[in-house]
């Protein structure tokens, strides 16, 4: 049996949903048999496509996974954009 999710992440900036697009692109390209995953950027969202042949904990996994991996880099994208900003100010000279 065929399973299908969609997931939409509205970020409201392009290069974030760029970002995070291209975090979970690895994880899409080493898709067992029977899995499709598709991740694109569309007007600062990410959208996400999932085909599944086969068992629906199998569809449900994939989903929590996926979410997992989003997860981690919208973090690792605000930890850096944090530390990028802290570290502007500090090398800002006043005239």
């Amino acid at each position: 049996m065929k399973h299908c999710a969609f997931i939409r992440i509205c970020y409201g900036d392009d290069e974030v949903a760029e970002a995070i697009a291209c975090a979970v692109e690895p994880d899409n390209l080493q898709a067992p048999r029977g899995l499709a995953v598709a991740a694109r950027k569309v007007d600062g969202e990410v959208e996400v496509e999932i085909e599944c042949e086969g068992k629906v904990e199998t569809l449900l996994q994939t989903l929590d996974d996926l979410l997992s991996c989003i997860q981690a880099a919208e973090k690792s994208l605000n930890f850096a954009q944090q530390s990028y900003k802290e570290d502007c100010s500090n090398h800002v000279k006043l005239v």
